[in-house]
């Protein structure tokens, strides 16, 4: 398994909100909070020394990602990140994923085309020095620059839901030693068709990365 050290990092000019909402999710990752604990506002803001109004704002953003429930009278509850959500979570993913790049393939500019093939580089180099924060910004700048060609904002915020969650959890579990040089491949492959305006293709390899990262996030959970 290959583990390498993700730092998100906000400037002291971010939102105090966005500075709990990232060290709360962080530390449900980390079992700080495991699934099913109630947590309550006025606790969450002694931890992190902040104010109520960002607990609540931070919560609202977590709940959005699918990471905590908010029940009207009963407060927060963390909600359990199993096998089962990792499954659910992927499985919508791929199915928009194959929607976003069919579009994707017939409407990206050559303007686009450059800048997936520098992101792809700039994965490459990264995946080489062994930089996780760096791949998973790559990975999700290449994936930006299909879903934003695709022109469906909706469906592009449903792919955005969980990116930050996903991000969290490679920081942790890593990826399998073969998992980022199978990336490169599947990458290129994807370019490759879209490069070609081959729709059936850039679909079915979209299918294949978007199912290969779940098992591979999967395994590791499971190795650790």
């Amino acid at each position: 398994m290959l583990t390498m050290t993700a730092t998100r990092v906000l400037s002291l000019g971010d939102p105090v909100y966005m500075r709990v909402r990232e060290a709360l999710r962080q530390d449900i990752v980390d079992g700080v909070f495991p699934g099913g604990t109630r947590i309550k506002m006025a606790e969450l803001a002694q931890r992190y020394a902040v104010s109520a109004m960002p607990v609540r704002e931070a919560l609202q953003e977590l709940q959005g990602e699918g990471l905590v429930i908010i029940e009207p009278n009963k407060g927060a509850r963390v909600r359990t990140v199993d096998a089962a959500f990792i499954h659910n979570m992927y499985d919508i993913r791929g199915a928009i994923d194959a929607m976003l790049v069919r579009r994707a393939a017939a409407a990206l500019s050559a303007g686009d085309l450059k800048l997936l093939a520098q992101s792809q580089s700039g994965y490459e180099a990264s995946a080489k020095r062994g930089e996780l924060a760096a791949v998973l910004a790559e990975n999700q700048r290449f994936h930006g620059i299909i879903n934003r060609a695709a022109a469906n904002p909706e469906a592009e915020a449903m792919i955005s839901r969980h990116w930050s969650l996903i991000d969290a959890l490679r920081g942790k579990y890593g990826f399998a030693k073969q998992r980022l040089a199978e990336t490169v491949r599947e990458h290129r492959s994807l370019l490759a068709a879209l490069e070609a305006r081959d729709v059936d293709a850039a679909q079915r390899i979209a299918l294949g990365h978007v199912e290969h990262a779940k098992n591979d996030l999967l395994a590791c959970m499971r190795g650790a």
